[in-house]
């Protein structure tokens, strides 16, 4: 690859990446208080009164102590940096618990695009930390599953609420 091609495409996924992590910002700068509801088609924005570090540590204890598995962990700040953006701390962890997404596929084959779940932790502009993520319910909601949605909701709603109320507090 030639190096002005080499530049074209450094510029084209810079721009991309502006645009999509300054919409972000914007949304959650619009919706960020300490616990919004979620409205269809947006996630939960949740303010941490505590550090990045710390907020990411208290979430990923929390995942842990409820036997749930973080599956990955995907830093957004050092996939920005590799084609030479700055951006802001955001770290995305996905978590499962191996008996659950049993259960969950058991019911609905389909719904495996929707696992494992997955927090992020992010700092807006105005340097304040929040934590973000969609309900499992609403995201399972749409399989049209009754058993599918009533286990979600009473199990995993509640139980990702706590994860993301013991790392914020």
């Amino acid at each position: 690859m030639n190096e002005a091609k080499k530049t074209r495409t450094k510029n084209e996924v810079q721009s991309c990446l502006y645009g999509l992590f300054g919409v972000m910002t914007l949304l959650l700068m619009l919706f960020a208080s300490p616990v919004m509801a979620q409205s269809k088609g947006e996630p939960v924005v949740v303010k941490s009164v505590n550090s990045f570090e710390v907020t990411l540590k208290k979430l990923k204890d929390a995942i842990k102590g409820k036997g749930m598995n973080i599956v990955f962990e995907a830093n957004q700040q050092n996939m920005m940096k590799m084609v030479g953006i700055q951006g802001k701390k955001s770290v995305t962890l996905g978590f499962a618990n191996p008996q659950t997404a049993a259960k969950l596929l058991s019911i609905e084959p389909l719904a495996a695009i929707e696992m494992p779940m997955r927090i992020a932790v992010r700092e807006l502009n105005d340097g304040s930390i929040v934590v973000i993520y969609y309900r499992p319910s609403y995201l399972f909601a749409h399989y049209g599953k009754g058993k599918l949605t009533m286990m979600v909701k009473k199990k995993m709603d509640p139980m990702v609420e706590m994860f993301v109320t013991a790392a914020t507090t």
